[in-house]
């Protein structure tokens, strides 16, 4: 039979402190690890759009909240054209920063056109603003402009292409 002898104290204060610089170490690791990932834009929210969709393929099913007669015509500017009896444009821009969260980075240039006397338009894209004969609305790091004289067609047929561009 094998008799247990206790360990002596020295012995213990060294385990003890092996473990604790082991604890340390790991939790440096996984913080450092952290950090780096987060410095290289890991935990970024790149938005859903990295190009702009083609302006007139993303309008086209909306077209009909405006009314009958409308034909859509794309620039190369990728700008989309409705002629009917009244005239709408639409344009897009994506947002790409180089770091952070591109929603809110759209969310912060659309913020840039307030001296300008926006007026807020609930119930349109993640954010929407009316400014004469111009709406402007964010859908995740996309930014949408719907130039036309206000109507409730023209808010109807906006809201419509916010929702599809959402989903």
């Amino acid at each position: 039979m094998q008799t247990l002898t206790p360990t002596p104290p020295e012995e213990l204060g060294r385990r003890r402190a092996r473990i604790l610089l082991i604890v340390v170490l790991a939790v440096a690791v996984l913080g450092g690890g952290t950090l780096a990932a987060a410095l290289a834009g890991a935990f970024d929210d790149r938005g859903k759009f990295s190009a702009e969709p083609p302006a007139c393929a993303t309008v086209e099913a909306s077209a009909a909240k405006l009314g009958p007669g409308y034909q859509l015509t794309q620039d190369a500017g990728n700008n989309c054209e409705l002629r009917g009896p009244t005239t709408v444009t639409v344009s897009y821009v994506v947002v790409k920063p180089s770091r952070g969260d591109a929603p809110a980075a759209a969310s912060n240039k659309l913020k840039e056109l307030s001296p300008l006397g926006l007026k807020a338009l609930p119930s349109v894209g993640e954010e929407a603003y009316r400014w004469e004969d111009r709406i402007y609305f964010r859908v995740s790091n996309l930014l949408v402009s719907v130039t036309a004289a206000p109507s409730p067609e023209v808010i109807a047929f906006t809201t419509d292409v916010a929702t599809r561009l959402a989903s």
